[in-house]
């Protein structure tokens, strides 16, 4: 794992430097290419993931078509919610949309290291709620705010989406055709070269 993403993790969930070697030391790396189906819709899956490099996306059909509600880019926990917390199904598919890797713990041995200490169990509840709140942050904004808001925000908190991952994708996270992507684009192309 890059460094630079290792103390990127560690100061998002205040993860003490030792606490971080021994979750690293209890995961499995897995890598991935574009692609590949990280969880399937339908599956039980359990584990946590937490991503070193590369990108993610999260989505379900909707009127036959995919739905992409959610990404996760390096440094980011990504889970099946209803898997890791009930053991159910999950009702959404994660899929790698470039290459990277992700650190990979399965939910029995993050069990057995929240048992060993109050710390563990600490940081634990910190991922699982932070990881809670970005996916309803992300939901809350599709419905609140415009898809030309939603596309600035993207631009400006993770543009490395916007230079990684195809259009269509973006086009279906901010609820738009891939028309109408291409026209915001091009607006705030035009808008910010008129201010400059």
């Amino acid at each position: 794992m890059k460094e630079e993403v290792r103390q990127k993790i560690m100061e998002r969930f205040s993860i003490p430097e030792r606490t971080m070697q021994l979750l690293l030391e209890n995961a499995e790396i897995v890598p991935f290419v574009p692609k590949d189906i990280i969880v399937h819709e339908g599956e039980i899956n359990t584990n946590m993931y937490i991503l070193s490099e590369g990108i993610w996306r999260a989505y379900t059909f909707k009127d036959g078509m995919e739905d992409t509600f959610w990404f996760a880019v390096e440094s980011e926990i990504a889970l099946p919610v209803w898997g890791y917390t009930s053991g159910s199904p999950s009702l959404y598919t994660i899929e790698a949309v470039t290459e990277g890797e992700a650190f990979c713990l399965p939910k029995h041995k993050l069990e057995v290291l929240f048992q060993s200490s109050a710390e563990l169990a600490n940081i634990g509840r910190r991922i699982l709620e932070n990881f809670m709140l970005e996916v309803e942050t992300s939901w809350l904004s599709s419905y609140k705010r415009t898809a030309i808001e939603r596309y600035a925000t993207l631009l400006d908190k993770q543009p490395e989406i916007i230079q990684s991952v195809p259009l269509k994708y973006i086009a279906s996270y901010l609820g738009i055709t891939a028309q109408s992507l291409s026209r915001i684009r091009a607006k705030l192309a035009n808008s910010a070269s008129f201010i400059v």
